[in-house]
């Protein structure tokens, strides 16, 4: 929502927009509800349709300008100066209001020795302004509230009567936008989360404060990334056990096929590990190949599932409508490296044959 003048403006979710039957430009009536008595219904505009794809989310939260709720909580302090019609005959009378904080009020008149709220009636030699300051005993953040009062009569008298007079009434709008009832603080890593929250409990919370981290408060969900983590990691490893399964009957399949190739070269005079290497290279060079395609083909079908939604979730299970992806290329290049030097370390073994096969049985085989 934009800063500055209030707006009777809300944002819906999708779910909520097809449960109400509601679209954009309806009004709707929002019901504020403070302790057991005090419900206020205020009338909003829809603007605007967000989707998260939580459904704790989704389904019970709407989104409004802040400076409503400050308001109606009244966290802060808000001055007023209002005129009266009369507390003396003929003189410009005003009063002093004050809402919110801890109701113990201190009024302050800057520029005159008036106290108190009032009424008070004023004597106006000159044209001037009066600013009425409100604090309360618990420290809130004060407000200020002013009244410009001007002589327009053509006589001069010391105190001029209220129909000579011309007054303009205003306030700063209350300290309100000081307040909130919490704060979000965004970290740039995951693994910070707990340094963080011990570091606020020791250094920065009063004690009628506290601190909720988001595993905390949705402690289900991350259970849940947890157990898919836990998925994730055994997936990779059976894929790798599968890729060194294939990597190793392939090379033992290449090198029986050129066991004539290797006689000669042995034969020539080239040495168990030179050999050894050319078919460690020629395996590395098929298991290259392979995870390019495969990469290739599996980031294209992440990027149609990211722009399109394609593979649908129940959320009630899931919390998610729909697969989350993440086309980061960081993970995929180190889980490639990490793919490549493991399958081709597990070729060491089977390139051992190689050393196995004789110059002159190989040729005679031939």
């Amino acid at each position: 929502m934009e800063s500055g003048e209030r707006r009777n403006e809300v944002l819906i979710s999708a779910y909520l927009r097809d449960r109400l039957r509601i679209g954009l430009g309806d009004t709707i009536t929002i019901y504020l509800v403070k302790g057991r008595d005090e419900i206020r219904p205020r009338k909003y505009h829809v603007v605007g349709v967000y989707r998260t794809g939580l459904e704790q989310v989704d389904h019970q939260m709407v989104l409004i300008d802040i400076a409503h709720l400050q308001r109606f909580a009244q966290w802060g302090l808000q001055a007023e100066i209002q005129v009266k019609d009369s507390c003396v005959p003929d003189r410009l009378c005003v009063e002093g209001l004050a809402f919110g904080g801890d109701r113990d009020y201190l009024m302050e008149w800057t520029g005159t020795d008036l106290e108190g709220p009032g009424p008070h009636s004023l004597c106006i030699e000159q044209d001037t302004t009066i600013q009425l300051v409100v604090q309360d005993g618990s420290g809130t953040v004060a407000d200020t509230a002013w009244i410009h009062i001007q002589r327009t009569g053509s006589t001069h008298p010391s105190c001029p009567p209220r129909d000579q007079l011309q007054w303009t009434v205003g306030t700063s709008g209350g300290s309100y936008d000081h307040y909130a009832g919490g704060l979000e603080i965004d970290l740039r890593s995951y693994e910070d989360l707990d340094v963080a929250d011990e570091q606020i409990h020791r250094h920065l919370l009063d004690p009628e404060q506290q601190v909720t981290t988001v595993k905390e408060r949705s402690p289900e969900i991350f259970a849940w990334l947890e157990l898919l983590d836990t998925n994730v990691l055994v997936v990779i490893i059976l894929m790798v056990v599968v890729a060194i399964i294939n990597m190793t009957s392939a090379l033992l399949i290449i090198i029986l096929e050129r066991t004539t190739m290797i006689g000669v070269l042995k034969a020539l005079g080239a040495s168990n590990g030179l050999v050894r290497r050319i078919f460690l290279i020629d395996g590395a060079y098929i298991l290259g190949i392979g995870m390019v395609g495969g990469d290739l083909l599996g980031l294209a079908l992440a990027w149609l599932q990211r722009v399109t939604g394609l593979v649908r979730l129940p959320i009630e299970s899931y919390y998610v409508d729909q697969v989350p992806v993440d086309l980061s290329l960081w993970p995929v290049l180190v889980l490639n490296l990490g793919t490549l030097v493991v399958c081709v370390a597990a070729l060491l073994l089977p390139s051992l044959l190689v050393t196995r096969i004789a110059p002159a049985r190989a040729i005679r085989f031939a």
